[in-house]
């Protein structure tokens, strides 16, 4: 056995054979095969500027705190269309309006407690401009007043839809303008410059954020009303969500009172030594981990030739940050980025394949890990003499749930003192003495 360390690298069970095999190779007597236990990361968390989040047909409402993500405030923008129903006799009578918002399964926080809405009616209509998507940190002007305020239990998993009463004097006014002046109102044009440019859903006071669907029947205005001669028998003419390009969710994240207070957008980049030697992966809340890999080139000090046979990531998530109720990102991402954080693919394995972790999931003894091969990474960069022509990794979660939902993953360094070791790589190396 030989164990040899410098520089961040330490070698182990070095063996010289007549004929030594791996993977159905030999190689001459003088070859020698060595694993490489670990080559030293560097892990950072990266700051994400915008991430888009329009025509994702998801709703994200509710406020969430912890010590590590900080407060994240996420409320949902959309324009509602025209009525469905284009013409009404003058022989009915109104009853009620409602804004209707269907759970579509996702939540972060606290289901058993009281969730809070204010529904609040935009200044002007939702345009996108010359832009392509509307952004976690886009705006719009709306009312200082709420239309409406809701507080009850939500249960995601069941799907129950929430009713949320709004103005009557709202709902008489357009019922008249469907009897009386249909086409100030029959068009989605029509409807939302003479009577409502949009909406927008906030929550308060929560400890939860839900996710609700945003499109056609899951997201809509209903009116009731019923005709004077049967007031027994109940109608309804439904506004539903019929841009669905328009809906957008703003993301507000307050990390102050966490280990990343110091990451906006002027300091787009924080060490996981300035963090309590961890880093975390979030992207609707703007973050994400980088890993590079500085001592490299010490590789090439092994031998007078050497070949990198195989080498893994092994990315192990920081233990007492998962359990089956907040489960991990099923699917983590392993992409080669230049800068901060510009993507230029997510990284193949030695077989052509995209890569996404393979996790193996372990509640009761925190044995949980994503496994990466990166061996065509590292060869390739150890190819390339120009130090600023080099890339970095960045892990990330994949669409949709990168736009959609709050999932994260924390991830310790080399220097942490429980766990150490969540991110390390095993290589083997053959050297020509």
């Amino acid at each position: 056995m030989l164990a040899i360390g410098f520089n961040g690298l330490c070698y182990f069970n070095s063996c010289k054979n007549d004929s030594s095999a791996l993977g159905g190779t030999f190689f001459p007597a003088h070859t020698n095969v060595l694993q490489i236990d670990t080559l030293t990361p560097l892990v950072e968390t990266v700051f994400l500027d915008s991430i888009p989040t329009s025509g994702t047909g998801v709703s994200l409402i509710g406020t969430y705190s912890d010590t590590v993500s900080g407060t994240i405030d996420s409320y949902s923008y959309f324009a509602i269309g025209a009525p469905s129903v284009k013409s009404i006799t003058n022989k009915v009578v109104f009853d009620s309006l409602c804004l209707v918002l269907k759970p579509n399964r996702y939540y972060l926080g606290d289901t058993n407690s009281v969730f809070h809405l204010n529904v609040y009616a935009l200044t002007r209509p939702l345009d996108l401009g010359t832009h392509t998507a509307f952004y976690n940190t886009t705006v719009f002007p709306y009312q200082p007043t709420p239309l409406a305020s809701w507080s009850g239990k939500v249960y995601p998993n069941r799907t129950d839809s929430v009713l949320i009463r709004l103005p009557d004097q709202i709902g008489k006014n357009w019922l008249d303008a469907i009897i009386n002046n249909p086409s100030s109102i029959s068009t989605d044009n029509a409807f939302i410059n003479n009577y409502l440019p949009g909406l927008l859903v906030k929550g308060w006071n929560n400890q939860l954020i839900v996710g609700f669907g945003a499109k056609d029947s899951s997201t809509y205005i209903r009116m009731y009303y019923h005709n004077q001669v049967d007031a027994k028998t109940p109608l309804y003419n439904d506004f539903q969500i019929t841009q669905t390009g328009l809906q957008f969710n703003h993301v507000d994240v307050d990390k102050s009172q966490t280990p990343f207070a110091g990451i906006n957008s002027q300091h787009k980049l924080i060490n996981s030594a300035e963090t309590h030697h961890y880093a975390i992966l979030q992207p609707l809340a703007g973050t994400a981990v980088r890993i590079s890999f500085p001592g490299m080139d010490n590789l090439k000090q092994i031998g007078t030739y050497s070949r990198i046979l195989q080498a893994k990531l092994l990315v192990r998530p920081l233990r007492g940050t998962y359990a089956p109720g907040n489960p991990l990102p099923p699917m983590v991402t392993l992409t080669e980025v230049t800068d901060y954080y510009t993507i230029q693919d997510s990284l193949f394995n030695s077989s052509g394949n995209y890569q996404h972790g393979d996790l193996v999931q372990d509640f009761a003894f925190g044995n949980s890990y994503y496994t990466y091969d990166i061996t065509p990474y590292l060869v390739n960069q150890l190819n390339i003499s120009n130090l600023n022509l080099r890339t970095r990794l960045m892990l990330i979660i994949p669409r949709p749930a990168f736009n959609t939902t709050f999932q994260r993953l924390l991830v310790n360094d080399h220097q942490a003192v429980n766990d150490p070791m969540q991110v390390s790589i095993q290589m083997l190396i053959y050297t020509i003495r």
